[in-house]
């Protein structure tokens, strides 16, 4: 009898062993230690194309800049003298001063949206598209579309009217035809706390990012099509109620480099010319800045990639000074990764090739600049 009360007592205290060890998460497939990485990757053009914040237009007039099939007036809010554009209901509202749009660019502006802002109210929409006529323009609305554009839209409300929600939107059209749209819901733009927002665009090449208030909303690898795109239109639906509105402001359009990170990382090579250095010298140039940026966030992204890094120099001068340029200008792009964006100096191996090994005629200044170059290559 004793006995079989001990194995009853063991079989009872194993079923509560096992019981208590199913409450617990099954450790085999929970890893707490895990940490997300994610980058803020966007990074403006240097190159500027256009800038616009309606300075030179009078208050109450449309500018004379743009064009419109509608309406619209400059305003200021409140005590401040900042200006913006007032969009007024189904309008196409066309920048006369971009005539193209390059392979890489990035765009950036401000918009405010009044508060309480009806989930009935338009969507304010953004399109780069083709036009060979002037009035082309005017085939792009909330319902119309053109036969090749790219367009983003938003709004500060979400379709479930969702406290600290806004709205996102992509539409793609090639030959006339959508090939390619998406919605989502996000809280950077929105009616609860945020009726304003930063707006950056980023197109390189086919890739199309779009960063509202710093969150990527889309990142898009095949959205641009092999066509010209070389306009940039605004245009919206209804407002529900007088009240609504949207402003926009500070525009900036400017020719971006090369996709640095992905060239480097996923082809394993990186040649550039846009890394400038002072005449005859090492010393980078602070214009330099961005495209130094892409490359140290993509090494510090990537902490087990070792690269080699190449100065090149063009033909003027001597041989043997050129060499030793090219050394120090590699020296000089290495040094400056490690101080800014904290790179093992183990993890980059610096050569200088001189004027060796040209890519381009250096009788010619378009030729120098091309050899004037420095290349990354992925060693590991």
């Amino acid at each position: 009898m004793k006995t079989k009360c001990i194995f009853i007592l063991f079989i009872t205290l194993c079923l509560q062993g096992v019981a208590q060890n199913n409450d617990k998460p099954n450790e085999s497939t929970v890893d707490t230690s895990n940490k997300v990485r994610s980058a803020k990757d966007f990074i403006p053009g240097n190159k500027v194309i256009l800038t616009e914040n309606f300075t030179q237009g009078e208050i109450g007039d449309f500018p004379v800049n743009w064009t419109t099939n509608s309406s619209g007036e400059i305003i200021t809010m409140d005590d401040s003298s900042q200006k913006w554009l007032q969009l007024t209901s189904k309008g196409v509202f066309m920048l006369n001063d971009v005539k193209q749009l390059p392979a890489n660019f990035t765009l950036e502006f401000d918009v405010i949206a009044t508060e309480k802002f009806s989930f009935y109210s338009t969507f304010l929409c953004l399109g780069f598209i083709e036009t060979k006529t002037k009035n082309e323009y005017a085939k792009w609305g909330y319902y119309i579309h053109g036969k090749e554009g790219v367009t983003v839209q938003i709004r500060p409300v979400s379709a479930a009217e969702a406290k600290n929600m806004g709205t996102a939107r992509v539409k793609i059209y090639s030959d006339g035809k959508e090939i390619l749209k998406n919605e989502i819901e996000f809280p950077g733009f929105n009616n609860s706390n945020s009726n304003r927002a930063k707006v950056q665009i980023w197109r390189q090449k086919a890739r199309l990012r779009m960063y509202v208030n710093g969150q990527k909303i889309w990142d898009l690898p095949n959205a641009f099509q092999d066509i010209n795109y070389n306009s940039v239109v605004f245009f919206i639906n209804d407002y529900k109620t007088p009240a609504d509105k949207y402003y926009i402001s500070n525009l900036r359009i400017a020719e971006a480099g090369s996709d640095t990170r992905h060239q480097l990382i996923e082809t394993g090579t990186f040649s550039t010319s846009e890394i400038l250095f002072d005449v005859n010298k090492s010393t980078i140039k602070s214009s330099c800045a961005a495209i130094l940026a892409d490359l140290g966030k993509a090494l510090k992204e990537n902490p087990s990639v070792t690269i080699s890094i190449t100065g090149h120099t063009d033909s003027d001068g001597i041989e043997t000074a050129n060499q030793l340029l090219s050394e120090q200008r590699a020296e000089s792009v290495k040094n400056h990764l490690a101080a800014n964006f904290g790179i093992e100096k183990s993890r980059m191996t610096t050569f200088g090739k001189g004027a060796s090994e040209p890519v381009a005629d250096n009788t010619s200044e378009e030729g120098k600049i091309k050899n004037r170059r420095v290349e990354f290559k992925v060693i590991k």
